[in-house]
């Protein structure tokens, strides 16, 4: 099984999914989907057929297609494939209708390496979500107008704006958890990046005051955010820890070798020693506790963020 193959049977098995179960949401041949599995590339009839039945296939299971069409690009041209296209004629088998793309990505994406790479968003969720809104406040202010005079009550008026209100209030809140619905209405209505910012990033009070007296008008300051400890720095050599808390694509590259590369998991340890530089690459930074020369760096970032970090022994 070659490392494409492993990828796409890995993230298969972890949706508990069969073969069988692929078949029949993406109309693949399970001897195809098997054959991806297995590097087995000349079982396909064409190398056209190879790259859209791991499109499909990649989409199906919420993985980004591109690096793995990318690095089958580049096996197909170390690695001259004689193909089975006996099946053109009769067509069977051969269903290539395109998966549509999905939104919903996994907590890390093992084939995706780009650093720092930016969230997605759909400007179109939060218009609609808007029209939605407007739609509801127009009924409130409908039924809060004509509906105690239908119902000859005066005071109808209040609890029926009430649980409009709380309508509104709950699918906004749906809205800004589903798709980051915060920065999605500010572009939508073309606010400036600053507006942005401050509203994704509460300001949070320092909840310890001091107890001494201070002259009048004197201004109290917050406690600064931690930050990680400083390297030396010139460093010997470089003993590099790595401690696994969540599941996480990891590749590792030691005084320019890489040493590892595939999926690490909770409790696995990792230590080498570089004698010129040590580079991480990670699809889920909040998996990783570092360690360098018994300094504990702490986590490398966020929960499903790409990150890159290199250390020398001259910094």
């Amino acid at each position: 099984m070659d490392e494409l193959g492993q990828i796409l049977s890995q993230a298969r098995e972890n949706k508990g999914l069969t073969v069988e179960d692929v078949q029949q949401a993406t109309r693949i041949n399970a001897r195809f989907i098997e054959a991806l599995e297995n590097g087995e590339y000349n079982v396909l009839p064409t190398p056209v057929h190879v790259r859209g039945f791991m499109r499909n296939y990649a989409r199906y299971l919420n993985l980004d297609p591109a690096p793995l069409l990318e690095r089958y690009a580049v096996y197909e041209s170390q690695q001259p494939v004689h193909y089975n296209n006996s099946q053109l004629n009769s067509g069977q088998d051969l269903q290539m209708e395109p998966l549509p793309a999905r939104e919903d990505q996994p907590f890390f994406d093992p084939v995706n390496v780009e650093v720092e790479s930016g969230s997605r968003r759909d400007p179109e969720s939060a218009i609609r979500l808007l029209i939605i809104a407007a739609l509801l406040v127009t009924l409130a202010l409908v039924a809060n107008r004509f509906l105690p005079l239908f119902l000859n009550n005066q005071d109808g008026s209040e609890a029926i704006t009430t649980g409009i209100t709380d309508a509104v209030q709950g699918i906004v809140s749906r809205g800004e958890q589903a798709v980051g619905a915060e920065g999605l209405v500010l572009d939508a209505l073309g606010a400036d990046a600053s507006a942005a910012e401050a509203l994704e990033t509460p300001t949070v009070e320092d909840p310890i005051t001091s107890t001494s007296r201070t002259s009048a008008g004197a201004e109290v300051l917050p406690t600064p955010a931690p930050t990680r400890p400083p390297l030396p720095a010139t460093l010997e050599e470089i003993n590099l820890k790595i401690e696994v808390t969540e599941r996480a694509w990891l590749e590792s590259t030691i005084d320019g070798e890489v040493v590892f590369s595939g999926i690490a998991r909770p409790g696995d340890t990792f230590e080498w020693t570089a004698v010129d530089e040590a580079k991480l690459l990670t699809g889920n930074a909040i998996g990783l506790f570092v360690t360098i020369n018994d300094i504990p760096l702490g986590r490398l970032g966020e929960r499903g963020q790409n990150k890159e970090e290199i250390w020398r022994t001259t910094q």
